[in-house]
């Protein structure tokens, strides 16, 4: 089993309320393309909220994930050097995210047997995070089957850095999608992920599982050799798998 994600922790510790210096992204992001014009921005109306990091992943190859700016108001962001293709946006704000991943071409076929078998291997990988949930998940079912899905997964418990020292208060939250593929006998095994986030929650931020969101229209967005502009966006609505 291949997994993209690895924690490190450094030794010096922080106050109470302060980062500690822990590294809150495990895998550098991929620089943008000097050579392309594309790229994809907006601003978000609705919800009023200040976006904090955004996030751009090619359809066709969500292992590259391209970071993009947010603006001084908080509400636009802006993904530059993208080479052209579709690509699937994620927003995350301090009480929650808002993505609209492809995680699969056709129908979702997978039954609820499968969500529990996969659910169950998911939770028993990377022991670190004692907390898991599994957002959405799509694919296909049966002998060979395939799927992806959205996870969150939050360490609660105790905290050591290399220093030895303990981290008090202090959660580790990663945000990634993983890919599972049925071997057969075997049954359903988690084959990758790809993290795209991964934060320190300090003493007086939001703590626990992010509320998640799901928004097609963050998903599939083309980009040729200019900026795609999606102008002003209204993501408040009924959630979706």
């Amino acid at each position: 089993m291949k997994v993209l994600s690895i924690l490190i922790l450094v030794a010096s510790v922080g106050l109470a309320g302060e980062q500690s210096g822990t590294v809150q992204s495990t895998r550098l992001y991929t620089p943008p393309d000097p050579n392309a014009r594309g790229g994809i921005r907006a601003t978000v109306r609705m919800p009023k909220g200040t976006i904090e990091q955004a996030f751009a992943l090619p359809v066709q190859d969500p292992t590259k994930v391209y970071r993009g700016e947010v603006g001084g108001d908080g509400r636009s962001v802006a993904v530059r050097g993208l080479p052209v293709g579709k690509y699937d946006l994620m927003l995350l704000y301090e009480d929650g995210f808002y993505e609209g991943f492809t995680l699969t071409r056709g129908e979702d076929l997978l039954t609820e047997r499968d969500r529990e078998l996969m659910a169950t291997v998911i939770r028993r990988s990377v022991l670190f995070f004692d907390t898991k949930e599994i957002h959405r998940y799509a694919g296909t079912t049966g002998r060979e089957g395939k799927a992806r899905c959205v996870l969150q997964e939050l360490r609660t418990n105790k905290i050591i850095t290399q220093a030895a020292e303990e981290l008090v208060g202090y959660q580790i939250r990663s945000i990634k999608l993983a890919w599972l593929e049925d071997v057969g006998t075997i049954g359903w095994q988690l084959k990758n992920t790809r993290e795209i986030v991964r934060q320190e929650v300090a003493p007086g931020m939001r703590r626990g599982i992010l509320p998640h969101h799901y928004r097609p229209q963050l998903g599939s967005i083309r980009v040729t050799d200019t900026e795609k502009d999606l102008g002003q966006m209204n993501l408040l609505g009924t959630d979706s798998r």
